[in-house]
């Protein structure tokens, strides 16, 4: 081969090399990670926002399901007295993580008429759910 050829085929692959170099390859890579860390950042959120959202659909049903109950018995609920009812942490069967505080209040807001509240709490009373109702004589 003689010397000219020799140059000719050096230089060649030299300026038509078909890859990728190194500094291209890890530009590619940080480019990469910086988009797979901003993808696991929306995973994350979405399962909190997720939790969030079931934690508030059972508040829902447990204060709708109490409602319901006192409905049902009418005037009579919650006896002659103002009082409140707590029903702790852990004492509602299916409802471990959730307190329901119900309130009875006698002549509010005009004679044989009852004011009842339901509050419930979880997330250790960070977070409530309420609902009043007037239960008439």
């Amino acid at each position: 081969m003689s010397l000219k050829a020799y140059r000719f085929i050096k230089n060649y692959y030299i300026h038509h090399q078909h890859g990728f170099t190194l500094i291209e390859v890890l530009v590619a890579l940080v480019i990469l990670s910086i988009g797979m860390l901003g993808m696991s950042r929306i995973a994350v959120s979405t399962v909190s926002v997720q939790t969030a959202n079931e934690r508030l659909a059972n508040a829902s049903a447990l204060l709708q399901d109490s409602m319901e109950r006192i409905k049902q018995t009418g005037y009579s609920y919650g006896g002659s007295a103002t009082n409140t009812v707590t029903d702790n942490y852990g004492s509602i069967s299916g409802y471990n993580t959730y307190q329901r505080q119900t309130q009875v209040t006698v002549n509010t807001p005009a004679a044989n008429m009852k004011t009842v509240t339901v509050t419930i709490f979880w997330q250790n009373g960070r977070q409530a759910l309420s609902t009043t109702t007037i239960l008439a004589e």
